[in-house]
């Protein structure tokens, strides 16, 4: 009697405006699909443009289905999906609705967690920058390097990673794109992004889940084209309308992490170099705004210092060393 093979959900939360991203982006699943028996969630976050006009016709299998909420950010959608994940399939996979697969992810990512790994991640692409998402630090121990690590399958390029995954996660959790993860779901059931974040719920989430991954294994393949996306905060720059409500996220995201991540003494203290960064990119947003007559959303200013009092606190001297280093003109994007 043979085994049943191993199952594999991917969740896609879904906001679009343009015809044929989504259609693309599942269609990647199935190209890339090589056997294995899969289970697409297509979580439709209150899109302008339906999923089921999208896709409506690839759902007749019932190996693809479509849930329906209102709109309430990436992180609630991706929070749906997993809920809606059947308590038979094991492993669980992310992709962004305007991003594809372009490599044998579903494959390598059960065939490293078939042997016992707690997560998978893979390389990817990202539209605009040079450099896979493996190279993007500017020094090494920044980066994942194979050569660094224990080959466990030459013909697939698995490799096992060696060292302290969670510490790298901690300084750099870009080296992970959503696209190209995959974990076991019977093991971490109650991981959830958090859905009061609309920007960095990812990296609060790959943290939460490095904090108790035993072993992970990756593989240097560029498995995924990823676009530039729809948030608006990946587009909110410095001196954009967005950076405000930007720096305001990510003083959230660094006060979550140092309250509810297990942390060591050295990881505490990067992060409230962090928040540090975030609280003085925060004043001066606030200074630009008002330097240059544009609308400020006072609202947002006194919720944000509200709920960090320490940062309320250290207002009034940030915008001190803001003037005297003149670094309002300078601005920056926020850690993430």
């Amino acid at each position: 009697m043979s085994e049943s093979p191993l199952k594999i959900a991917v969740v896609i939360p879904y906001f679009q405006r343009e015809r044929g991203l989504l259609r693309r982006c599942v269609q990647s699943v199935l190209d890339w699909r090589a056997g294995l028996s899969i289970h697409v969630i297509v979580v439709d976050d209150g899109s302008p443009l339906p999923a089921d006009q999208e896709i409506g016709d690839l759902l007749d299998n019932g190996e693809i289905v479509i849930i329906r909420k209102e709109n309430g950010g990436p992180g609630a959608a991706r929070n749906t999906g997993l809920d809606h994940v059947p308590r038979d399939i094991p492993f669980v996979a992310f992709l962004d609705s305007d991003d594809q697969w372009i490599g044998p992810f579903l494959g390598d990512a059960v065939r490293a967690l078939g042997r016992g790994f707690d997560l998978f991640i893979g390389d990817t692409q990202r539209t605009g920058i040079s450099r896979t998402r493996f190279q993007w630090a500017g020094s090494p121990e920044g980066n994942i390097l194979p050569e660094d690590h224990p080959l466990i399958d030459a013909e697939h390029e698995l490799y096992e990673f060696a060292g302290d995954f969670f510490d790298l996660l901690v300084r750099r959790s870009s080296v992970i794109s959503a696209n190209a993860m995959a974990y076991r779901l019977d093991r971490f059931s109650r991981n959830r992004f958090p859905e009061g974040l609309m920007q960095g719920e990812d990296r609060f989430f790959k943290l939460q889940l490095g904090q108790s991954l035993r072993r992970v294994a990756f593989s240097p393949r560029v498995y995924a084209d990823e676009g530039e996306g729809v948030n608006i905060f990946d587009k909110s720059g410095w001196k954009t309308e967005g950076y405000l409500r930007l720096t305001a996220n990510y003083i959230a995201l660094s006060r979550m992490v140092l309250e509810e991540i297990r942390l060591d003494g050295k990881q505490r203290a990067f992060v409230r170099g962090q928040l540090a960064d975030s609280r003085r990119s925060f004043v001066a947003a606030v200074l630009h705004q008002l330097r240059h007559r544009k609308p400020l959303d006072w609202s947002l200013v006194r919720a944000t210092l509200r709920r960090d009092p320490v940062g309320a606190a250290l207002f009034l001297p940030n915008i001190l060393r803001l003037a005297v280093g003149r670094l309002g003109e300078k601005g920056g994007r926020p850690a993430a």
